[in-house]
């Protein structure tokens, strides 16, 4: 009798030893360690803490070469699907793109994600894009121009979302893109620029998620390719209700639950129903096959023995040889068949698996020790076939052996029988004999099930079925290849000896119902036509290239030619012109297909030159005499157009909170604009300070100088969490405006934005109003009275005000200081040198008498620690231009030139060692003569 597919089940086998080959290159050095790979159909890549990355070939795993890469230590990576570029990111956030060509180069680097962990990235199918999650739940995307050529015409990253937790795992089916955070699962339209949460109950904890589909991608590449070099802005979210919007899709998603659960969801989001694994998963785990594998007493036991239900959470998901889903967890490894619903197997010989990749049906392993181990899904005929076939034929008798009841239970013969009874065995001759009826009826049971590959040949018979699956992988593969775009002639030679080597073998073997070759040459003629296509594509490409930049040399000219002496017409004359031609450029070149990105990248390059060179040149004196409104709404537009990009934002648009105040660039122009239009056009204003957060500086101040109503400025003010801008608002509110501060002050301390209640995803942003800071911007600009106004009033408002220390001591300094006709403010809060723009100007002489001085007046000891380096000594500070002194170029710290006499600060801000300006008989800065 044969056995039936179903009698025999799937086994997990270890075919081949990686670890040590996959080690030989850093073998001789101690220091070097890998921290990541990645795998594709030809390649194993490995990260390092060198920052370099090692690329071996998967099939036969053998060493191919060194990437070197100084940008630090290797937290990613991701080999592309046309196998031409690698992606990776660093432990410091920067992600980088290398070509991978016969000499590797870095192409391009995105500081998005800058000083924040990497956890995921992603390719999409057309290898254009790589989307790049991190753990505050922002998402980026980094598109791989086809005219970049050492970083130059390369698109920057963009932000496209900020999700409410730390990214788990992404995934790529054109066009969606597939985010799962620790709280959430999204689905994105990356065409319409769309995206919706999955279901609507929360989570807490790593879950996985994975698009699963048995269609053909070729389709969905193409709707992709028409859409690649559209260019990326933030993604929308969009509700439930919606259901539609995301378009269709013949793939389903399946997303991890807490306690074993899997959600079914359908491409639009939404869910369709909920499988629970947790008692399928109270089966025995099975042992997984090695060359040396012996089934020992302990380990039939734990197989033998009943296993409870188990709750587990599925940490990451991914689609195993294209019909399994395959997840891995702390407790070990589980392969579910999503069509039936069930668990195909789990094993839990590996637990401490740091992370995975799939080719086909091998699972590629790395432990959290950094071991390596390729484990290969398969039928047991199959893995029994292999092993005769490979000719290790005491491998395949101990694998019989093994897997002793499976055989017995699904193959029951004779002959079987006795090959079970024979023991002592030396001779591989004698093996092979005794192998050969089992193998015979392993054969003919596959040899029952024909196969019809994607190109239409179908398989009938196979006398080496160890193969066949492969064989079948081969042929689709090739039929995608052959579908899409060549990409260049190299790879085309390739394509069509491999394919015709796999001819003439599948010919000799007498497997395939085929008997035409002119079909075969026919589909070289047709792929030798579109090698051609390409070529003619290319050069048209080249063409549409230079147009567009000889076309935009006007745009530099005319640029070039604003000069500062202009008149207002000419001025004027400039602008429209310049519009004019800007113009004509995007719309000569809008349906140039493959080119978007391109067109996009050179005329943006052009526009921010020509609004540089506008601004460099206007003089304040001109903006304030200047009547036309279209010159002065252009010079607002190009204020916008060079500083907004600096301002993070949120998905509804405003900025979010100023973690670090930047001046924006042509600050004089800015604050022209501002003058000019809050006497008329006061909305103007309001989209000039949502652009540029730092100008409600200048905006807030002239509202409260004119007492105008400050209701409508509450929110945008207290998101830039500014204590400048606080410091103008927060004194001039009156108790009802304060009742409305108070409520936002829930919204802020849950970490939400003012406009769209979303969380801000920066921990930078989960910061608190910095009343302490504030009170400090008071006192300077208003002096110590003022300063403590504001705090009482802050306690009847606001009680329990967490407040610094050191604002209560620089309050009652500089209040001394103010009765003795001193107006400087003093800041206790910088003290230490290293971190402080001000630097120690008193000789230690003075520290130590300050100590006495204190020691005798508090009556105990006082630890001089507690003065730090900082220049508070005598209750003064000042700020330094240089911790140099300019007469003798040596520190102003050097003990030996300070001695009684100290230094002598002018009011530049320059300072010198008072020796050295009596030994030059110095009596004011000679930096300025």
């Amino acid at each position: 009798m044969y056995p039936a597919a179903s009698d025999l089940p799937y086994v997990l086998s270890e075919r081949e030893e990686i670890n040590s080959i996959l080690y030989k290159p850093i073998n001789s050095t101690q220091r070097i360690k890998y921290t990541c790979f990645n795998a594709s159909a030809s390649y194993i890549i490995l990260g390092s803490t060198s920052g370099s990355i090692y690329l071996f070939s998967r099939e036969p795993c053998s060493f191919l070469q060194i990437i070197p890469l100084s940008e630090g230590v290797v937290s990613r990576v991701a080999i592309s699907p046309d196998e031409k570029t690698v992606a990776l990111a660093t432990t410091r956030g920067t992600v980088c793109l290398v070509s991978l060509k016969s000499t590797p180069q870095l192409m391009s680097v995105s500081m998005e994600h800058m000083y924040e962990q990497v956890t995921c990235i992603c390719w999409n199918n057309s290898s254009t894009e790589i989307y790049v999650g991190d753990a505050i739940g922002r998402v980026s995307v980094m598109v791989l121009s086809i005219f970049t050529v050492n970083g130059i015409f390369q698109t920057p990253a963009c932000i496209l979302m900020n999700l409410d937790s730390s990214i788990v795992q992404l995934n790529f089916f054109s066009p969606l893109l597939l985010v799962s955070t620790l709280a959430r699962c999204y689905v994105c339209d990356t065409m319409r620029e769309q995206y919706k949460q999955i279901g609507n109950k929360p989570r807490n904890g790593e879950f996985g998620a994975c698009f699963y589909t048995h269609e053909d991608t070729t389709l969905n590449t193409q709707k992709e390719e028409r859409n690649i070099n559209n260019t990326r802005g933030a993604f929308n979210l969009i509700s439930d209700s919606d259901s539609n919007i995301l378009g269709e899709n013949h793939s389903k998603i399946f997303c991890a639950r807490p306690g074993s659960r899997l959600w079914e969801v359908s491409a639009d989001g939404i869910v369709v129903k909920t499988h629970q694994f947790k008692e399928a998963l109270a089966v025995s785990p099975v042992a997984i096959f090695r060359s040396d594998s012996t089934l020992e007493s302990s380990q039939r036991e734990e197989t033998e023995r009943e296993w409870p239900p188990q709750s587990v959470n599925f940490s990451h998901l991914f689609v195993l040889a294209r019909k399994y889903l395959f997840s891995y967890t702390t407790s070990g490894l589980y392969i579910i068949d999503p069509t039936s619903a069930s668990m195909l197997l789990w094993s839990n010989e590996y637990t401490n698996i740091s992370m995975t990749a799939i080719v086909d049906d091998r699972i590629y392993l790395m432990t959290c020790d950094s071991e390596f181990h390729c484990v290969t899904l398969s039928p047991l005929d199959s893995l029994i076939l292999w092993l005769y076939y490979s000719e290790q034929y005491r491998e395949c008798l101990n694998a019989c052996f093994v897997y002793k009841s499976q055989l017995l239970k699904a193959i029951g013969t004779k002959e079987i029988i006795e090959l079970f009874k024979v023991e002592n065995l030396s001779l591989d001759e004698r093996v092979s004999v005794l192998l050969r009826p089992l193998i015979t009826l392993l054969q003919v049971s596959d040899n029952n099930k024909p196969a019809k590959l994607d190109s239409g040949i179908v398989v009938v018979h196979s006398e080496d079925d160890r193969f066949a699956d492969r064989k079948a992988y081969d042929c689709e593969t090739m039929s995608l290849l052959q579908s899409s775009e060549i990409s260049s002639d190299d790879s085309s030679e390739i394509q069509i000896g491999s394919g015709k080597e796999r001819e003439e073998n599948l010919a000799q073997e007498n497997t395939f119902e085929i008997t035409s070759k002119d079909r075969v040459d026919s589909r070289y003629d047709s792929k030798a036509l579109a090698i051609k296509d390409d070529d003619q594509k290319a050069d048209l490409q080249e063409n549409i290239t230079h147009r567009v930049q000889s076309d935009l040399q006007s745009v530099y000219d005319l640029a070039n030619s604003i000069k500062s002496s202009m008149s207002e017409k000419e001025l004027e004359e400039i602008i429209l012109e310049t519009d004019k031609r800007m113009r004509t450029v995007k719309d000569s070149y809008r349906d140039s297909s493959g080119l978007q990105n391109f067109i996009y990248e050179v005329t943006r390059a052009a526009e921010l030159h020509y609004y540089n060179t506008l601004l460099e040149n206007i003089s304040v004196q001109l903006i304030n005499s200047i009547d036309n409104d279209y010159v002065m709404r252009h010079l607002a537009r190009a204020f916008i157009e060079i500083n907004a990009p600096a301002y993070a934002r949120c998905n509804c648009g405003y900025p979010y909170p100023i973690d670090k105040t930047v001046e924006p660039k042509f600050l004089a122009v800015g604050e022209s604009l501002i003058k000019r239009y809050a006497n008329n056009l006061p909305q103007e204003c309001n989209n000039i300070c949502d652009k540029v957060p730092f100008m409600w500086r200048e905006y807030l101040n002239i509202r409260i100088e004119r007492c105008n109503a400050l209701d409508d400025l509450l929110r945008q003010c207290l998101q830039t969490r500014d204590n400048v801008v606080l410091s103008f608002l927060l004194p001039a509110l009156n108790e009802q405006q304060w009742n409305c501060v108070i409520t936002c002050l829930s919204e802020i301390e849950n970490g939400t934005c003012l406009f769209c209640a979303m969380p801000l995803k920066k921990p930078e942003y989960d910061m608190l109003i910095d009343w302490s800071g504030i009170t400090r911007e008071i006192m300077q600009k208003k002096g110590p009275d003022e300063a403590m106004a504001f705090l009482i009033k802050l306690e009847n408002m606001i009680p329990n005000v967490n407040l610094d220390r050191s604002i209560f001591q620089s309050i009652i300094f500089t209040k001394m200081l103010y009765r003795q006709g001193v107006k400087k403010s003093i800041n206790f809060s910088k003290t230490n040198q290293l971190s402080s723009e001000f630097g120690t100007i008193c000789s230690p002489q003075i520290r130590d008498q300050l100590a006495k001085a204190l020691e005798k007046d508090l009556r105990r000891p006082i630890d001089r620690n507690v003065f730090g380096t900082g220049a508070h000594h005598w209750g003064m500070r000042h700020q330094l231009k240089s911790l140099t002194c300019p007469g003798c170029t040596l520190s102003l710290q050097t003990p030996i030139l300070l001695g009684d006499s100290g230094i002598a600060v002018f009011r530049c801000g320059h300072a010198y060692h008072v020796n050295c300006m009596i030994e030059r008989k110095l009596t004011r800065c000679n930096l300025h003569q």
